[in-house]
């Protein structure tokens, strides 16, 4: 069953799975989406933390390249926010960006980690 968690398809699945919860969170307007608690910057480092890990149990390479892809798709969706009653905020990016980098930095430690271990 591990396995099957940590397989490829399964880290393709949770990068498109993730793209789209993002896609939609970020690019609905502003006036149709309900409140939530939390800061702004809090609900982007999460969101893109979470999407990052959804892609982190497969091959690390490949992680890698979903991880600067969801990276791109941070930037380029504060640049299309302006146009959909957004605000589009760098601050926003660097948010989404250290997101991930958490997720990158902490499957890094785990391997490591586990290489000593063993």
């Amino acid at each position: 069953m591990i396995h099957k968690l940590t397989s490829p398809t399964a880290q393709a699945v949770g990068f498109i799975l993730g793209a789209l919860i993002i896609s939609l969170a970020t690019l609905t307007p502003a006036d149709s989406l309900p409140l939530a608690p939390g800061s702004d910057k809090l609900h982007h480092l999460l969101g893109f933390g979470g999407w990052a890990l959804l892609c982190a149990f497969g091959p690390m390479k490949r992680f890698v390249s979903m991880s600067l892809l969801i990276i791109a798709w941070g930037g380029a969706i504060e640049l299309i926010q302006p146009h959909l009653n957004r605000y589009g905020e760098w601050l926003d990016f660097y948010a989404n960006t250290s997101g991930v980098v958490v997720i990158v930095l902490a499957k890094c430690l785990l391997r490591h980690l586990s290489k000593r271990l063993v």
